[in-house]
């Protein structure tokens, strides 16, 4: 190569508009980021909503599996209290792109997540530049500005968060125009590679491309006045194409489809309602820019801002009689169906795998930008004007778009005059440009600068509607789990041990910490995770759970062996973990013995821990839980491990006295419903609760009880907001002092009426616990190997303890091996993994496969060889029409 070759200054145009294409985006959204104080530009961060709150865990996880835990890809135990990962991985980490974070630790990610947004701006750009020349509409600087307009475009500026859809927006001018070429007679590869690639990077937003494509095709199939047989092979070769890129594709996609029918598939066609989810013709304020805020985040409208620019080339487009009227017709059809499906509910939902999304609604419609944009492409030139016709037209489409907007201005949250009157200038000014008679060199220059100008001022307004994580509480939060992490003994892949917290960041801090907890939140959760929580009283929800209201029976259970707890030492500083308590474990006070600290940290051992996997009674296979009562579940599930044993560990428990503020004192409190005697005066019920000799106290809250409803404090300390729950909850309760000393519980009504659903008082017999649990540790699985996907190791079975328990989740994948043959698998509370088999020492062997993934890999594979073969053919059949060829 020359060295004029790495001489900018010696580029071809279009080499030098290519590279323009992708830095300008990129160091202006830098810029922005540096303006707004983020990492490692200040002390803000990019983190926000889903970003700060569970995709940057998943980062610190991939970090980790990649290179310590590569079984974690396909299942791991810090997914819940364990979870298959194949499809969380297909859905959140398979971008290429992600490969770029793994120089920087999990506390340095604020920094490295934003260059890597500011970096898929650029090549989104690049992308669209790349396209539009290679179909030769456009050449030299236009590319740049079509690039610039696609990379800031409404959709991806409010999704630059959800990083992991940008990509699909990234590849699809490629794909596209891909397909262009393998029409025209060229190899069919690039199309077949980057819709593979889609596939692969994210099954979901690849979805939505391959819908957008079937539109494409049938737009294309009227671009020029071909023959049936013609139409027939541009058809042919799309299917084709098509079918490559599934087959290649196969590996991930059918094994994660397998996945999602335990998790998103519970909840297909759920809310569908035959109805326009909003006012058709407020679609019109989104072409303004900068409308988006947080409250579109949950339920708004679609992103479409593309700029005024292409807003008039795709007028023109339609209105240009020089453009076959079939090419406008069918454009028009695919652009009627397109918007039709960004309001109607049953379309809506197709174009989301049958699924409505929570938050951020019509996360398709970055087809339907793109789509405006390439057509806006395909006919732009210096030399088009409006004729008077046109003109006209357009500006009366203007006006009653504005004037509708307008008069509806006071239910738009997102749209102001100001932007309504910027927006219109910029149009103008855009318009008077592209009609101007006469234009100098200045021209094309002052109509670029003009068009981007718009772009990156609607993307600034729109992200200063973001609020960020500051990156110093960050900080603090990851290094004081790491800190804690650190402490934890090493498993050497010979012990397995699950660790619970009473602080919280995010519900994906063992991530973070890469150790074993029992939160999470993803898509992808298994919905056994979510019932089995709710029946033990956990917070939890449909992608969610969490172990907040642990008791010493579940912690036992569960084999929660250590319990992370802020250090009250360390002042209330944002990050730490003191600043991020949930419910404070009283009852492990004086039952756990401490085990280590850190200055934020302190970690103390639950010497009842069971073992991953231990001898109990058949009984527990009857075991069948009972809606809103958790304690009385954790109680039965113990005793049936057990064999039926007649001790409740848990009991119910009274209240020892019952005052009230401005309310009638109910006779009954669980299940009473409390009315303010003076609506607008304060209004309180203090329960009060002796210190017990047997051990720890625990309330039961309700699913109807909310942050909304009320307060709490317990001695006269408020205690953590009440978190989100659909099921009963438990709160541990403070047991210090002298035995038969009082403790009070203050409830604040927040409305006039209160109902105390389900609020009840629990007394756990620590003595009876710690006996019992040394009964079933007794017979425990002693690991010689483990990862996540495979667990091998001795146990005796005792006569009338033939149940090999487990507290691994039960799901498809699993295998048991006993003594080197497989078992039949049992459930145990339609969660738990098992087996019944003959009594004494046993092998036992625990597998888990991804299921179809070995079926997905084989298709694959065999897709790889038919392409091998094709390209073998074709290149001999070529070599052979060559030495054949009479005039060589």
């Amino acid at each position: 190569m020359s060295k004029k070759s790495f001489n900018p200054f010696t580029w071809r145009t279009n080499t030098k508009a290519l590279w323009i294409s992708f830095l300008l985006p990129t160091i202006l959204m830098v810029g922005y980021f540096a303006y707004r104080h983020m990492a490692p530009f200040g002390s803000n961060s990019i983190l926000t909503v889903d970003l700060g709150q569970q995709y940057v865990d998943f980062y610190a996880g991939f970090k980790q599996t990649l290179l310590h835990h590569p079984t974690d890809l396909i299942y791991s135990f810090t997914k819940g209290l364990g979870g298959e990962t194949y499809g969380d991985w297909a859905y959140y980490l398979l971008s290429p792109f992600n490969l770029l974070l793994l120089p920087f630790s999990n506390v340095q990610l604020p920094a490295a997540i934003m260059f890597l947004t500011a970096i898929k701006y650029g090549f989104a750009s690049l992308s669209m530049a790349f396209a539009v020349r290679q179909m030769r509409w456009q050449s030299g600087w236009p590319i740049v500005v079509f690039g610039s307009i696609y990379s800031m475009m409404g959709w991806f500026v409010a999704n630059d968060l959800n990083l992991m859809w940008l990509d699909a927006a990234i590849l699809l001018p490629l794909i596209v125009v891909g397909l262009e070429r393998f029409i025209d007679g060229r190899s069919h590869w690039r199309f077949t590679a980057f819709l593979t690639l889609v596939f692969i990077v994210n099954y979901y937003m690849a979805y939505m491309v391959g819908l957008f494509l079937v539109l494409y095709l049938i737009w294309r199939l009227f671009w020029q006045p071909y023959t049936l047989k013609e139409r027939a092979w541009i058809v042919g070769k799309f299917s084709f194409g098509a079918v490559m890129s599934i087959g290649l594709s196969t590996f991930i996609w059918l094994p994660t489809a397998r996945a999602l029918m335990d998790s998103k598939g519970q909840h297909m066609l759920e809310g569908l309602k035959n109805q326009f989810a909003y006012n058709p013709p407020d679609f019109i304020s989104k072409f303004f820019l900068g409308t988006f805020n947080f409250e579109q985040m949950k339920a708004g409208l679609p992103n479409i801002f593309v700029g005024s620019f292409v807003l008039i080339l795709v007028w023109f487009f339609f209105t240009y009689r020089e453009i076959r009227w079939q090419t406008r017709l069918s454009a028009l059809f695919v652009t009627i169906v397109l918007v039709v499906s960004m309001m109607y509910d049953p379309m809506n939902i197709a174009w989301h795998g049958f699924s409505f999304p929570v938050w951020y609604p019509y996360r398709f419609s970055f087809v339907f930008s793109f789509w405006l944009i390439w057509i806006a492409a395909s006919v732009w030139s210096e030399q088009i004007r409006f004729n008077w016709r046109q003109l006209a037209g357009f500006l009366l489409v203007v006006l009653m778009g504005t004037t509708w907007v307008i008069y509806r201005l006071h239910h738009f949250d997102f749209l102001t005059m100001i932007q309504i009157i910027i927006g219109l200038g910029f149009l103008l000014m855009i318009l008077l440009l592209q009609q101007l008679p006469f234009r100098g060199w200045w021209w094309k220059g002052l109509l670029g600068f003009v068009v981007i100008l718009e772009m990156f001022l609607s993307t600034v307004w729109t992200l200063d509607n973001f609020s960020y994580l500051n990156n110093d509480e960050y900080q603090t939060t990851i290094k004081a789990i790491n800190a804690g992490a650190n402490k934890l003994p090493a498993t050497n892949g010979k012990d397995f041990y699950r660790v619970a917290k009473s602080f919280q960041r995010t519900k994906g801090d063992p991530l973070q910490g890469d150790f074993n907890g029992a939160s999470t939140f993803s898509s992808a959760l298994e919905h056994q995770q979510s019932d089995f929580m709710a029946v033990i009283g956990q917070p939890e929800g449909d992608n969610y759970v969490t172990y907040d209201g642990g008791t010493l029976l579940t912690d036992s259970l569960l084999g929660m062996r250590y319990l992370m707890a802020p250090n009250d030492a360390t002042p209330s500083v944002l990050g730490n973990p003191s600043d991020l308590a949930t419910y404070p474990r009283f009852d492990t006070f004086g039952n756990y013995s401490s085990y280590a600290e850190t200055s934020k940290v302190l970690i103390t051992q639950n010497p009842n821990a069971l073992p991953i996997a231990f001898a109990a009674d058949q009984a527990a296979l009857n075991f069948k839980p009972r809606l809103n009562d958790p304690l009385g579940n954790q109680n039965q599930l113990w005793s049936d491990l057990l064999g039926d044993q007649k001790d409740d560990v848990i009991t119910s428990s009274n209240f020892t006295e019952t005052t009230g503020q401005n309310v009638q004192i109910p006779a009954v409190i669980t299940g009473a419903f409390l009315t303010k005697n003076n609506a607008d005066a304060d209004g309180s019920i203090t329960l009060s609760y002796q210190k017990q000799a047997t051990g720890p106290s625990y309330l039961t809250i309700g699913a109807s009880i909310s942050n909304e409803d009320m307060t709490i404090t317990v001695d006269g300390k408020n205690l953590q907001a009440i978190p989100d729950h659909r099921h009963t909850i438990v709160l541990p309760l403070p047991n210090d002092g002298e035995v038969g000393g009082t403790h009070t519980i203050k409830l604040f009504m927040l409305k006039k009426n209160l109902w105390l659903q389900d609020v009840s008082l629990y007394t756990l017999d620590t003595n009876k616990l710690n006996d019992q649990a040394t009964d079933l540790k007794a017979h425990s699985l002693k690991i010689s190997k483990m990862t996540s996907t495979k667990i091998v190791g001795k146990i005796d079975l005792p006569q009338g303890s033939n149940l090999l328990m487990s507290t691994i989740p039960d799901a498809r994948g699993w295998t048991i091996y006993v003594d080197g043959k497989k078992v039949n698998s049992v459930t145990i509370s339609k969660f738990f993994l098992g087996a019944v088999t003959a009594p004494g020492e046993h092998t036992v062997e625990y597998r888990f496969k991804a299921p179809l993934l070995h079926s997905g890999g084989i298709v694959t594979i065999g897709f790889i060889l038919f392409l091998v073969g094709l390209g073998w053919s074709e290149n001999a059949k070529r070599r052979h029409s060559f030495h054949d060829n009479p005039l060589q």
